[in-house]
């Protein structure tokens, strides 16, 4: 059985937890009573009575980092309702997600960090800090975005610039006519649970794909589905990636085996990774799409 990413409600201020807890206060620090339940929020702690929550509520307080996160009130931004409330893109595209996670120093600073990202990445439609220390960034396919090695120099120029360290996932482009509510639910939960199993800098689908198959890549069917959906609608091209991972990637002897000529099978390639800013001659990229080949080339009936 698999499970699927549960959306979560957003926390905009103090002011959510109180409808929902009518007796928790926020505090500069802990609370010394044992009777109190102290769960940082922002800058300060929540105090709940214990005797307010369930046995399960306690039970995920003490499973979980017990740390609440304040939402900034992002609702006037052009795409918060297609990312947050399943509303649809009305200019037809490719769009990716890119999510930024600070471990420390971008206090005070969001405001000058996103004006230097809007800069160094043209193609930028919307941007914004999703909590005090996360921010999403949504960019519009243009032919010149740049891969994930490139993004990690910017990146690690932006954390010197800016004396702070920062975690990125790059997500991959999907068509307009998708859900982006469901598929930003499931990039978030893959990212959260990646930062937790490796601690690489910039991660992507190809380059996380081995923790995935050696956890549970099977919760992420919606997202895996969408990609596959989206790169194969040729049947040419799932008879060419699957010749590539036999040959181990070399160009030759997979045009040899599919009776090619080697420039025609490097135009396609090439062709591939302008679509798909995938490049099928480095392994963590081809290792991606013969994934998808091998779940979803033959759908369930």
């Amino acid at each position: 059985m698999t499970t699927t990413a549960k959306e979560v409600l957003p926390i905009f201020s103090f002011k959510d937890i109180k409808e929902n807890y009518p007796n928790a206060a926020l505090h500069p620090a802990k609370s010394t009573d044992p009777g109190i339940e102290s769960i940082p929020f922002g800058q300060k702690f929540i105090w709940l009575p214990t005797a307010d929550l369930s046995a399960k509520e306690r039970i995920m307080l003490q499973l979980g980092s017990g740390a609440l996160f304040p939402v900034i009130d992002n609702r006037f931004r052009p795409w918060y309702p297609i990312l947050f409330e399943h509303q649809p893109i009305n200019e037809t595209g490719d769009y990716r997600l890119l999510q930024v996670k600070f471990t420390s120093g971008i206090d005070l600073l969001q405001t000058e960090w996103l004006q230097e990202i809007q800069q160094m990445l043209p193609h930028v439609v919307d941007l914004f800090f999703v909590t005090e220390d996360s921010a999403l960034i949504v960019e519009q396919r243009a032919g010149e975005n740049l891969r994930l090695d490139e993004l990690d120099g910017l990146f690690v120029a932006l954390d010197m610039d800016f004396d702070c360290y920062s975690h990125l996932f790059v997500g991959p482009f999907h068509h307009s006519s998708h859900d982006f509510t469901l598929l930003l639910t499931e990039e978030m939960t893959l990212f959260q649970q990646l930062t937790r199993q490796t601690n690489l800098k910039s991660l992507d689908l190809a380059t996380s794909l081995i923790h995935l198959l050696s956890t549970a890549g099977s919760d992420y069917q919606l997202l895996f589905r969408t990609l596959y959906q989206d790169w194969f609608q040729e049947s040419d091209l799932i008879h060419l990636i699957e010749s590539l991972w036999k040959n181990q990637g070399n160009a030759s002897s997979t045009a040899k085996s599919l009776f090619m000529h080697r420039n025609t099978l490097l135009y396609k390639i090439d062709k591939f990774q302008s679509m798909t800013n995938l490049n099928l001659k480095e392994m963590d990229d081809l290792l991606l799409c013969y994934f998808l080949i091998k779940n979803f080339a033959h759908p369930a009936d």
